[in-house]
């Protein structure tokens, strides 16, 4: 296939240009060339901006499919339809990434793909504003369906973890307990985790569009097939490490200011978690979507991690910082051997 892949530089866009690379397929990338640049010196590059109404370099071309991953842009709605738009006649099938948060009711589990998403009445709102990630995302996904109609596949994914993650969430808990020693846990080992390794994503993907397969697709891990303890435990065997967890109350963690899911990865507010970890993917799952062992997720992003540069972490990438992970463990074991109940 002639594929075009617009960004390709970062976590889930590699994955995509390195899986077509291996398959033997024929790609270009489509970006701002600010980021990334020499990763494939081998790709043909063409330089634009979307946001910017900047898409010159994509006239008079055309591809069998193109992949939109975008995400965290000033203007993500703007950016789809702007790339929709150019490419509708110059692509056969056009594959974005969008996002479970274009729903709606996130107060239950087994959200589907005929569950309620945001109305896309009006502009987008401002970036910053409360939801405005899962509005513009949804105002993505029907830009994409009024230019392509049934040639367009909507991919509605939960946590994507594996190598080239950035953000450092699911990194976090594979680095820190790689690392050894007591590690601060929330909640208890029975918390459910969903997550999915980008990889597989986009083999699937790749599959899909071989068989001319379309439509929308919610793409995250089994519902009810994972824990945090069993996540933390197999990050142990793969590790080696004598790693311990002490699980701690999450009222005792707000209490002690340690903030969901930012610091501490998979942990959210009860009347969120259901939604998170319990997305329904029976649908991909017919469709033929299949997961790598978890063991060789936690391997692989673990080796990956471990070419960082010292310093390399983004500003705003998650985790629980030691010293604040030192104090909390501290205050917990000084409330539980003290006379008061934490």
């Amino acid at each position: 296939m002639r594929i075009l892949v617009l960004g390709g530089t970062v976590f889930l866009g590699r994955h995509f240009v390195e899986e077509a690379l291996q398959q033997g397929h024929d790609v270009t990338l489509f970006n701002r060339g600010k980021s990334g640049v020499n990763l494939y010196p081998e790709v043909e590059t063409l330089i634009g901006d979307r946001v910017a109404g900047n898409l010159s370099a994509l006239a008079g071309r055309t591809w069998d499919l193109a992949i939109d991953t975008a995400g965290y842009l000033p203007n993500v709605a703007q950016a789809v339809r702007a790339a929709a738009e150019e490419l509708k006649d110059a692509v056969d099938y056009y594959a974005f990434v969008s996002s479970i948060e274009v729903y709606t009711e996130r107060h239950c589990a087994l959200a589907d793909e005929a569950t309620p998403v945001h109305a896309i009445d009006g502009a987008p709102p401002d970036p910053d504003a409360p939801e405005a990630y899962g509005i513009h995302k949804t105002h993505g996904e029907a830009a994409v369906t009024a230019a392509f109609g049934r040639r367009g596949l909507l991919l509605r994914a939960g946590l994507i973890v594996g190598p080239y993650d950035e953000i450092d969430r699911f990194p976090y808990f594979v680095r820190r307990v790689s690392q050894g020693g007591e590690v601060l846990t929330p909640e208890g080992p029975t918390l459910p985790v969903q997550l999915i390794d980008g990889r597989d994503l986009v083999n699937w993907v790749y599959r899909m569009v071989e068989r001319g397969r379309t439509g929308t697709f919610n793409v995250a891990g089994r519902a009810d097939s994972l824990t945090l303890g069993r996540l933390l435990e197999t990050c142990r065997d793969v590790t080696g490490s004598d790693a311990s967890f002490t699980w701690i109350p999450g009222r005792f963690l707000e209490q002690h200011d340690v903030g969901y899911w930012h610091e501490l990865p998979f942990w959210l507010p009860p009347n969120q978690l259901e939604f998170w970890a319990r997305i329904d993917v029976s649908k991909a799952l017919r469709a033929g979507l299949r997961y790598r062992p978890l063991a060789d997720t936690i391997r692989d992003t673990l080796e990956w991690d471990r070419t960082r540069p010292p310093g390399s972490r983004p500003s705003g990438a998650g985790g629980l910082d030691r010293e604040k992970e030192r104090r909390v463990l501290a205050a917990w074991h000084d409330a539980r051997s003290g006379t008061r109940e934490p």
